[in-house]
């Protein structure tokens, strides 16, 4: 619940963002929705070191020792701040080149350009929490990582419209100041994160620290994060494709698009928490020898994920252009929001058993089957289907796409799952029972 908390303020933020931005009319709103792609890639980076900091974190608190917890959360700490420091720096001087090639046009680069200048900048003080929050779930207290998620979200929300449109004499900025209070409400949950880690759960030490140390930190770090990176950027890299080909189309089609994207990540907020506590809970029991209890977890969050789906694609099926029509009344955008809103949901409980699937394999140190997993959904399946589904139906074709691999791959995500982890369980079983 605190996940569920978390991960619904930061995506409601995202979603009021789009409102907010679809106010001041379609090309900005087109603009916004071109960094999906850029903006979600460096956040799965910032996740993969966070999934690699909770995947070590989480066996380490299993097994008993304190300070060897303090180390790997202060070294992954440290290894996500220079990390991200180096890639925004990167990104800012290819600016114009990258969204260039992702089909911006002379109507959407410059306010792009204003809008990811400050993003990068921002970009560091958003990745430090969110390995914050990570550290936090895997010693078991996520009711303070969901509490800052909250907090950000809400200074976000608040700041946005004051700089966007201009209120209480402020200068109107438009998408720059949505940029702006993005990284003021990032930097407030920066502090407060530091703050806590340091002086409340004190899980971070800099007193003392050993190069061979920090070195053997992250290379168990690594293990699991570069892998886990690689997997969590495959879903960017396919949107920044998927978003290249609608631009052919036109710029209403990609923000029609975005609309569609910010409400998805709305509705599967609960897969979103789920995978995210999933994670450490199954990697703690795991750790802890109680693997039937780890396995009752597996199996209670797939049925969860299918039920969920279920009920999610009835209730966008009914409202889809409703509540597209609440974010641009541009018919050619409502008409693409919709479009996708009715095919892709039928397949949101597949998706959601890969999800589960993805960090089972991550908390249990196996990155690599989740990483395959991923790549076969997104460069096998779904691209090829893409660009197969355009040329025979348009743009209707494209989001068929993302339903028919969702569905393949969380079959056999399930599948993979039961084959690896169930004759261990049963092996497990069968050797209690003997003694």
């Amino acid at each position: 619940m605190p996940m569920i908390l978390g991960i619904s303020s930061s995506l409601i933020a995202g979603l009021i963002e789009t409102w907010y931005l679809g106010q001041l009319g379609t090309i900005p709103l087109a603009a916004y929705s071109f960094t999906f792609s850029v903006t979600g890639g460096l956040m799965s980076l910032s996740l993969g070191i966070s999934i690699g900091v909770s995947s070590v974190l989480a066996r380490t608190v299993g097994s008993g020792n304190s300070s060897e917890v303090r180390r790997i959360a202060t070294d992954g700490i440290t290894l996500v701040a220079l990390v991200m420091i180096v890639v925004s720096s990167i990104g800012m001087f290819t600016i114009d080149e990258l969204f260039t090639l992702l089909g911006a046009d002379e109507s959407t680069l410059p306010l792009i350009r204003e809008y990811m200048s400050i993003w990068y900048f921002s970009m560091v003080f958003l990745a430090i929490p969110s390995v914050g929050a990570n550290a936090l779930r895997a010693t078991g207290d996520a009711r303070i990582s969901g509490t800052i998620m909250v907090a950000g979200s809400v200074l976000q929300i608040v700041f946005g419209p004051f700089l966007i449109f201009g209120l209480l004499g402020l200068p109107e900025l438009g998408i720059k100041g949505a940029a702006i209070a993005n990284l003021l409400a990032r930097f407030v949950t920066f502090a407060i994160t530091m703050y806590i880690l340091m002086f409340r759960e004190h899980l971070l030490d800099y007193h003392d620290m050993k190069v061979g140390e920090v070195l053997a930190s992250w290379r168990r770090i690594f293990k699991v994060s570069i892998p886990a990176t690689a997997t969590q950027l495959i879903s960017p890299i396919s949107t920044a494709i998927i978003v290249s080909l609608l631009a052919g189309y036109s710029q209403e089609t990609v923000a029609g698009f975005g609309i569609a994207s910010r409400i998805e990540g709305l509705f599967v907020i609960p897969l979103f928490a789920l995978s995210a506590s999933i994670g450490p809970f199954v990697g703690q029991n795991w750790g802890a020898g109680k693997h039937h209890r780890a396995n009752q977890a597996m199996m209670l969050s797939f049925k969860y994920s299918i039920i969920w789906g279920l009920f999610v694609a009835l209730v966008l099926l009914i409202f889809r252009t409703w509540i597209a029509q609440q974010f641009d009344d541009n018919p050619e955008v409502v008409l693409v929001a919709a479009t996708y809103l009715i095919l892709a949901p039928l397949s949101y409980g597949a998706w959601g058993v890969l999800m589960m699937a993805s960090a089972i394999f991550n908390s249990l140190g196996k990155p690599i089957s989740s990483t395959i997993m991923s790549i076969v959904r997104m460069f096998v399946v779904y691209v090829p289907l893409a660009f197969l589904g355009k040329f025979l139906f348009g743009y209707i074709g494209i989001f068929a796409a993302a339903c028919v691999s969702n569905l393949l791959m969380g079959i056999i995500a399930f599948a993979w799952n039961r084959r690896t982890y169930l004759p261990e369980i049963q092996a497990m079983s069968t050797a209690g029972s003997s003694e």
